[in-house]
Parts: C-alpha cells; sequence; structure tokens
C-alpha cells in the first residue's frame, strides 16, 4: 500500500496539516492498472450495492415514504477510464443520479502571470436541461466552487507548480441532489488519472425534513422544501474536506446532519476504495 506522506500549509485554516497523516498515492499504481476496474452489471459479482448503514440514532429504525430506511443508501456503482482521451475518467450512479467525469492535466496554467509553488484545481460543469433539474442553469453556476473546495484539500498542489488540473463534469440524470454524487465521482477520476491525493473524498446529502426527520442520500422528491446538508469526507485523514448546506437548520440539527453525513461517506467511500483494489488485483491477474 502508499506509504506516509507530509503535506505543508499551505491552505485555509480548516484544513489538516498533520504530518505523517496516511496518504493514497496513486502514481504508486501501474497506470492500466488502475483503469482496469471491472465493476457493473456484466460481473455482478462486483456490483456495489450500498447497504443500511450501522448508526445508532433514534430514527434508526424509520423508513421514508419510499419505503427505504431513513438511513439506507442508493445503490452505488462506478466504473473507471470511460473516456479514453482523458488523463483519467470515471462514471458514477447513485440510484438514478448519473455522473460522468474527466481529468485532463497537469498542464500550464495560462493564467499563473508569475511562478507560483502550486498548481490549481479548475472545474467545469456541464447540467443539460434533459437531466430532470428544474434549476440546471444555477447547478452550473454554483457546482464549480463547491467541488474544487471539497476536493482541494485531498491533493498535493504543491506537486504541480504553475500547473493546472482540468475537471469536466457532466451531470447526466438527476433525481436528488448531484453535488455529492459529483465530489465522489470526480474524486475517483482523479485517482484514476494518477494524481497524487492525500485520500479520496466522498460525499453525501442529508435532508431535514419539516418533521425533524433525518434522510441520509435523498430523492429529488424528498428535497423540495426541505433543509438540505452536503457532507464530503476524507477518511485517510479523519477530516471534513466540505459542509455545505441550505435551508433552516439549528446548530444541533446541524451537527446531527453531519454526523450521519460522514457515516454515510464512510461506506460510500469503502465501494470506492474497493473498486481501485479491484482493478488493480484484475490486472495483476492478467500478467
Amino acid at each position: 500500500g502508499p506509504g506516509a506522506s507530509q503535506k505543508k500549509s499551505h491552505g485555509k485554516g480548516h484544513r489538516n496539516t498533520h504530518s505523517g497523516a496516511p496518504s493514497l498515492t496513486t502514481t504508486a499504481m501501474h497506470r492500466t492498472a488502475v483503469r482496469a476496474v471491472g465493476v457493473w452489471p456484466s460481473e455482478p459479482a462486483r456490483s456495489s450495492v450500498a447497504r443500511p448503514l450501522p448508526i445508532v440514532t433514534p430514527q434508526a429504525g424509520r423508513t421514508r415514504g419510499a419505503g427505504r430506511p431513513d438511513l439506507e443508501l442508493r445503490p452505488v456503482r462506478v466504473k473507471m477510464g470511460t473516456v479514453t482521451e482523458a488523463a483519467g475518467s470515471c462514471y458514477l450512479e447513485m440510484g438514478s443520479t448519473k455522473i460522468l467525469c474527466s481529468v485532463h492535466g497537469p498542464r500550464p496554467d495560462p493564467r499563473a502571470a508569475h511562478f507560483s509553488n502550486t498548481g490549481r484545481l479548475e472545474c467545469n460543469v456541464k447540467v443539460p436541461p434533459f437531466c430532470g433539474a428544474d434549476d440546471f442553469e444555477e447547478h452550473e453556476k454554483q457546482m464549480p466552487a463547491v467541488l474544487c473546495s471539497a476536493l482541494e484539500a485531498a491533493i498535493d498542489l504543491t506537486r504541480f507548480p504553475k500547473s493546472v488540473v482540468d475537471i469536466a463534469l457532466v451531470v447526466l440524470e438527476m433525481d436528488g441532489d448531484a453535488t455529492s454524487a459529483a465530489i465522489t465521482c470526480a474524486s475517483m477520476a482523479l485517482a484514476d488519472a494518477c494524481i497524487e491525493m492525500y485520500g479520496l473524498v466522498a460525499a453525501c446529502a442529508v435532508v431535514r425534513t419539516s418533521g425533524g426527520q433525518l434522510l441520509v442520500d435523498p430523492e429529488g422528491v424528498e428535497m423540495a422544501g426541505n433543509a438540505t446538508a452536503v457532507v464530503a469526507f476524507m477518511p485517510a485523514r479523519g477530516e471534513v474536506t466540505l459542509l455545505n448546506h441550505h435551508g433552516e437548520m439549528g446548530v444541533e440539527e446541524l451537527q446531527q446532519a453531519m454526523r450521519v453525513g460522514v457515516e454515510a461517506t464512510k461506506q460510500i467511500h469503502g465501494v470506492m476504495r474497493a473498486q481501485l483494489l479491484a482493478g488493480v488485483e484484475g490486472e495483476q491477474g492478467k500478467e
């Protein structure tokens, strides 16, 4: 497995800057090995289906209107290396939400007028009208900044001085929160591109209904008129890289939503890690 890495404090104050923290150095993996992730319906033995979360809360046994338990994720499926022209790519499904992401670079940064010790991320998000989102133009404006904020803490940008890493993401279908699925998909695409990372970032949305009910990984109808919190978590460092919410939530309610969201992201992270390992093992079996 990858060794530990050190990071100097170049970023914002919320980032974890402890030296000797666990790291995920994807460059240690062979390029073809990382790409060879054979996990899709054609290979049911490797399908990634989420299970109920082992969270002990007063509502642990409750179910939502669709019959799914409040704290249960929808099925998660991942396929990497889907865009052959890109340095790395990933296609992800969370229920009916479908995301395609590709990573290009690192390349020289045309905006860097002077030498810079660190590189930067540039995110471009497309939310076409056919994806099912009512406010698709608003999503296109807001999601790039949220993506960069969630992912920058996971990348050692000092490895790419005066360079830029481009993330191009398309929301093919939206049923519920697409931001959390986009963060997860982009993190996997970065790993597929062999970008050196401190760890994979998984994200999940949590909805609080008007009755105080917390719903993990909400569908579209469950988000309407309810307060929503998106949590991005990097288990390798135990670091919440993003907490983004809208709607009315008290401090205690937001803290509870964050705790529930972190537990959900840990399960999603297990699926992500399994796909990377499956690709490496599959490639080694061919040799």
